[in-house]
């Protein structure tokens, strides 16, 4: 008997060191330590709306797993296992991507997406933008919809992009998705995680700049795309096209109106002298 027990001891203890390892107890753990919630399972990492602007999330099937979030003064941040179904055959296994999402609270992005050329995720609606940067072109497909968007590809990005050939990040209004087409293995999660903030604050950082430029610009990112010496033309012709006449003062309307009655008293006067003299010199 008390062996039967001895054995159930060390079974229930072996169980609980197995569970301890599993990849959900120590993504859990990491949740935790970094202040961030812990979900198993959750059926979205986006809101709504957001999952039906970001095309990575309109592709396939998506199941959430060990889902951490948390949040900043800029954004909600979520990290999650992903498995992404391409059909709906039972017999079909998931591609498993661990995935960094933010929605950021008060700004936008412009549209665009980065993806390798040989991922599935790789079209889309949008045009296909050229670097003409080898290492890049080579690796990656681009697509902007708008000029905008170029003003993300700073050079801390087009260094990434530089050298590392799995990057898969896309931006459409306040959202954002970004993974590295893999599972992170359990040594490289906090890893993941780091870069991806890195590459979030680097995003923020030039929303804020050109916010600081020009508030008009917070939601597209429009650049001003005129030539200097174009906008300095314009400035020119407007100057010389506008009226520059000035309200005059009462001091000078006064003094006007004293000349112009001087001036008909000089014309009365000098017709009654000529009706004087042509009166008296004229023979009658």
């Amino acid at each position: 008997m008390n062996i039967i027990i001895v054995l159930l001891i060390l079974a229930c203890g072996a169980g609980l060191i197995a569970t301890a390892r599993t990849r959900a107890a120590q993504i859990a753990r990491m949740a935790k330590m970094n202040g961030c919630r812990y979900d198993r399972e959750k059926d979205s990492v986006t809101t709504e709306q957001t999952a039906g602007r970001l095309e990575f999330f309109t592709l396939y099937f998506h199941q959430y797993q060990n889902v951490c979030t948390c949040s900043d003064k800029f954004a909600f941040i979520r990290v999650a296992d992903d498995n992404i179904y391409k059909d709906d055959d039972p017999k079909t296994k998931p591609i498993a991507f661990t995935i960094f999402t933010a929605e950021l609270k008060k700004r936008q992005f412009p549209a665009l997406k980065i993806a390798p050329i040989d991922s599935p995720f790789a079209p889309s609606q949008y045009a296909l933008m050229k670097t003409n940067i080898p290492q890049i072109d080579s690796r990656y497909r681009i697509h902007t919809p708008t000029p905008a968007s170029a003003l993300v590809l700073t050079p801390y990005i087009i260094g990434l992009l530089k050298t590392r050939d799995n990057i898969y990040l896309e931006l459409n209004d306040n959202a954002l998705v970004y993974h590295e087409n893999a599972q992170m293995p359990l040594a490289q999660f906090q890893q993941f995680r780091f870069r991806a903030l890195q590459l979030l604050h680097e995003l923020e950082n030039v929303i804020v700049r050109l916010d600081e430029a020009n508030p008009s610009t917070t939601a597209t990112l429009t650049p001003n795309t005129k030539d200097p010496a174009e906008m300095r033309a314009e400035a020119m012709i407007q100057a010389l096209c506008s009226t520059h006449y000035k309200t005059p003062t009462n001091e000078n309307a006064n003094f006007r109106s004293i000349w112009i009655v001087v001036l008909l008293l000089v014309l009365v006067g000098i017709s009654l002298l000529s009706w004087v003299a042509l009166k008296n010199w004229i023979p009658h």
